[in-house]
């Protein structure tokens, strides 16, 4: 009896242990299994948290790059150009324009702008390909975005002025900052989890005149001088904005990188189109089409016929109906600048010489410009008429004086820091840059330009290149180019940070490339002529000499020839070719200093500003 009791106890103890050992295994089960659920709940959160993150980085990279560029074309249709400010009225205060009006301005620019904004971002965000994850991106600059309203509880402010002052008479040189509120709401899910990430802030851009170096090619009358027709073929190759006051021809499938635009003027003037407009464009065995009876499209006109297709590609967009652009008609500016800041001579240079020296280092430090102003019988420079300068980055205007010691340059007692402008009253009779070590080859011309300088030489009448004009740090390396298949490879340019830059400009006068020049001459620079051409002296008449590559862009009066080219074979037959790449920095902004602006306004610089972000879970 007293056996089976401890049986039976021992029974109960061993049943009651393993209640208590599973019970703690399920505690330890369900606890691992929660565990196992948070850690599962902390990944995602933290996953959507990134590609939330992820996506508002990349609004903000929007806002400062592609908005940007959506923003000029926006500003060069809205701005007022004539009135004291950019937008408002003016109410005789030179501090700022009327509140009210610049809100009412500033409300179309956002209206326009999100129209803009929502095709870069609504349907194209990217998410990495490793997960299943969903991303949004919306940007408002008004109520509603990709079809969204604004966040519950979320306000935009109104636009309005930040900074600057009012234009002179007459449009004069101004800075004007302007502010439109955004909000910038990024989402990111993955199954139940969902981040959401707010921010608010201002979207910031300075307004000044637009510089001519904008272009790749300005044209007032799409001509040559003797008003031989010009046609664009498919040797054509712009990769940068391309204008006429006139109207454009195309002969087969020339292509353009940048925005095409033409104001239609049937017999453009100094000052305005004197008279009729046609918008619209000539097609080889066509006749001339307006815009608005183009085929298929007027952004992709395409005519065949016996002479070939004719349909030019526009990559970037065509306006056949734009404003009429007035070339500049003095050249007071780039004088003044020179007198007061620059290089400035009464008379003829007859020869300029740029070159870049070093103090032993690899970097060039400095760079030394000849200004030769009277020859001796033998055509060479006079010594006593031959001033020779230096600067170094940062530095004082050096000029070597007849002991052989350099001095610093004053001007109104104070010593002078260069303000790159070299200006001639009459003309300038060769531009050159340092010889090369081996004549036939381009390579082997030394830089011009150090990297850290900023040079615009300017002249009233004609000015001649006679050589290589090379930067030290050049932004693009390759043209582009037609393949063999017909479509065409862009120009390389991974260099836009570089900071050297050359312009040349005559009033007055032609910016003329040498007859004396070298075979397959390279210049880097902003070439203009107010009145005259950019054309190679006697194009018709000299030998073949290669091309003319260019990094920079053109803008002329009349269309300038290189030279003349054997239509059968496609080889020149005369002067040069056209190797042309346009200089991506100018449509950043970059100028050379004090370079002829047109009356338009454009976008100099954008900035974002902050007031905060949030962060959700749902």
């Amino acid at each position: 009896m007293q056996l089976r009791r401890q049986r039976g106890v021992a029974l109960v103890i061993a049943l009651a242990t393993m209640v208590v050992l599973l019970g703690i295994g399920t505690l330890l089960f369900t606890r691992t299994l929660s565990e196992i659920r948070h850690s599962g709940d902390d990944a995602a959160i933290v996953e959507t948290l990134m590609l939330a993150r992820g996506a508002a980085n990349a609004g903000g990279a929007i806002l400062s790059g592609s908005v940007r560029n959506s923003l000029m074309n926006i500003v060069r249709a809205t701005a007022d150009t004539t009135s004291p400010w950019a937008y408002g009225n003016y109410t005789g205060n030179t501090a700022e324009p009327e509140p009210v009006s610049t809100a009412r301005d500033l409300a179309a620019v956002a209206n326009q702008l999100q129209t803009q904004v929502d095709n870069l971002v609504c349907s194209t965000t990217p998410i990495p390909d490793d997960t299943n994850a969903t991303v949004r991106l919306r940007i408002y600059f008004t109520n509603t975005a990709c079809g969204e309203p604004l966040p519950s509880g979320v306000q935009l402010g109104s636009g309005h002025f930040v900074s600057g002052q009012a234009r002179g008479n007459g449009g004069t040189s101004y800075t004007q900052v302007y502010a439109l509120p955004f909000v910038l709401v990024a989402d990111a899910q993955e199954g139940e989890y969902r981040r959401n990430i707010v921010s608010q802030g201002e979207f910031r851009f300075t307004l000044g005149r637009a510089s001519f170096a904008r272009y790749a090619l300005f044209t007032n009358v799409h001509a040559l001088p003797n008003g031989t027709n010009v046609w664009f073929t498919d040797r054509t190759l712009f990769d940068g904005p391309v204008h006429t006051n006139n109207y454009f021809r195309f002969y087969r499938q020339s292509w353009f990188g940048g925005e095409v635009t033409s104001a239609g003027c049937t017999n453009p003037g100094d000052t305005s189109c004197n008279g009729r407009t046609r918008p619209g464009a000539e097609f080889y065995g066509v006749g001339f089409v307006r815009d608005t009876a183009m085929s298929p499209s007027p952004d992709a006109p395409s005519y065949t016929n016996r002479y070939g297709t004719h349909a030019p590609e526009f990559t970037d967009g065509v306006d056949w109906r734009t404003t009429f652009i007035e070339l500049p008609n003095n050249n007071q500016a780039q004088r003044d600048a020179a007198i007061n800041g620059g290089i400035y001579v009464g008379d003829t240079i007859q020869d300029l010489v740029f070159s870049v020296t070093t103090d032993g280092g690899t970097k060039y430090q400095r760079i030394d410009i000849q200004v030769c102003t009277r020859y001796n019988r033998r055509g060479r420079c006079l010594s006593t008429r031959t001033d020779r300068y230096r600067y170094s980055d940062g530095g004082y205007l050096q000029q070597l004086d007849s002991s052989g010691d350099w001095q610093t340059v004053y001007r109104n007692g104070d010593p002078l820091v260069f303000n790159g402008v070299i200006f001639a009253e009459g003309a300038i009779n060769q531009v050159r840059g340092p010889t090369r070590t081996s004549p036939a080859d381009p390579d082997t011309a030394p830089p011009a330009i150090a990297d850290f300088a900023k040079i615009t030489v300017a002249a009233g009448n004609d000015i001649y290149i006679r050589s290589d004009l090379k930067y030290e740090d050049p932004p693009c390396s390759s043209p582009p180019q037609r393949n063999p298949d017909g479509s065409v490879t862009p120009a390389v340019c991974d260099n836009l940070g570089a900071e050297n830059v050359l312009g040349i400009y005559s009033q007055d006068g032609n910016v003329f490339i040498s007859q004396y020049a070298p075979q397959d001459i390279h210049i880097d620079a902003v070439l203009m002529s107010a009145r005259g051409v950019v054309q190679v002296e006697n194009y018709n008449r000299i030998a073949p000499k290669g091309s003319v590559y260019l990094t920079g862009g053109i803008i002329e009066y009349f269309y300038g020839a290189f030279g003349t080219f054997n239509a059968r074979t496609g080889t020149n037959a005369t002067g040069y070719g056209r190797r042309f790449t346009y200089d991506q920095r100018m449509r950043a902004g970059l100028a050379p200093p004090f370079f002829p602006t047109t009356q338009l306004d454009t976008v100099t610089s954008v900035s974002v500003f902050s007031y905060g972000q949030r962060e959700q879970v749902y």
